[in-house]
């Protein structure tokens, strides 16, 4: 058996966008409203005033590559000029997210939802993404089944796998924290070369996603998190 029989796809091919979200190639209407909802509830929970230009959405369920365990990123496409604050921006709007998230649980038929704020001079890039605010594609996606190297995915998935749980071994909060963060790095990185979501980087981490390795040391930095401020 070979590494690549022992991990978790990363993708999946599908002939039609998800349904559950999309009329053919339109948003479903109710769809679209409760994406706006969602993103305006966010900018107040912000707390500072910033302008958006647009709302978009993409990823997986923005393309024929969703599977169960794909989310919709939503992005509030910002002016960071336009933000007053003592804090560097980006930092505010990235702690203010990741605050809501441990808020906040949200999904849309049961797709959750993750949300961003990003600077219109670096908006994110995917092969499929739609403007929820003006009602339109952005850019469409291919109805083709992406190529990649199956062997280097296997490879690296096994890798990431070894420093994830060499983590978990250590028992260590911060040193649990650091493996995922620079899981994360190692993701965005992928995400900066031209493959974009289809980087090995980013295969890699859905394949962790999806085979719940991520979940499982987010459990465990919660579970370490929580032991340390008790008594």
């Amino acid at each position: 058996m070979s590494q690549k029989d022992n991990i978790a796809a990363p993708i999946q091919y599908n002939t039609t966008l998800n349904p559950v979200l999309w009329d053919n190639d339109r948003l479903k209407s109710e769809v679209r409203g409760a994406l706006i909802r969602m993103a305006q509830d966010f900018k107040e929970y912000v707390g500072v005033p910033f302008r958006v230009l647009d709302v978009v959405i993409t990823g997986g369920n923005v393309n024929y590559i969703y599977t169960p365990k794909s989310d919709i990123d939503l992005h509030l496409i910002a002016d960071f000029d336009s933000v007053q604050c003592d804090r560097e921006v980006a930092e505010l709007f990235d702690t203010k997210r990741l605050l809501y998230k441990r808020d906040y649980d949200l999904s849309i038929h049961n797709v959750p939802v993750e949300l961003y704020i990003e600077d219109h001079r670096m908006p994110a890039v995917s092969a499929g993404s739609y403007s929820v605010a003006k009602d339109q594609w952005i850019s469409k996606p291919a109805k083709n089944m992406p190529q990649y190297n199956e062997e280097e995915l296997a490879h690296w998935v096994t890798i990431w796998k070894k420093v994830l749980g060499h983590a978990v071994r250590t028992g260590d909060l911060q040193t649990c924290r650091k493996a995922v963060q620079l899981l994360r790095t190692y993701r965005k990185k992928g995400l900066a070369t031209p493959p974009r979501e289809f980087s090995i980087p980013n295969l890699v981490y859905k394949s962790l996603r999806n085979d719940d390795t991520l979940k499982s040391i987010t459990i465990f930095i919660d579970r370490l998190h929580d032991q340390e401020l008790s008594i």
